[in-house]
């Protein structure tokens, strides 16, 4: 019989590298469709909210203890990585 546990240690963080992809290629598209507008930094600041939701899922549904841990090490990387993402749409 297979163990999946140790699969999980790997899919958490693929899961919040591929929402942090997904955020990152959403926000460019934004800011492509609507450049120096502020409908691109709406869009920026209302797509991080789900984003950040899915994090803080994955922190539970990965039952990650520490984030000195490959799960918890992606879930911060890729949190980082959303917020930083976000920073160009707050400052302007």
């Amino acid at each position: 019989m297979r163990d999946y546990r140790n699969d999980m240690d790997w899919l958490t963080p693929t899961l919040a590298l591929c929402v942090w992809a997904a955020h990152f290629s959403l926000l460019w598209a934004a800011s492509s469709a609507f450049p120096d507008r502020p409908a691109a930094r709406w869009i920026a600041a209302i797509l991080t909210l789900p984003a950040l939701g899915a994090m803080s899922w994955l922190w539970r549904r990965g039952s990650v203890s520490s984030p000195v841990s490959i799960p918890g090490l992606g879930i911060v990387i890729s949190a980082t990585g959303i917020v930083f993402s976000l920073l160009p749409a707050i400052i302007g």
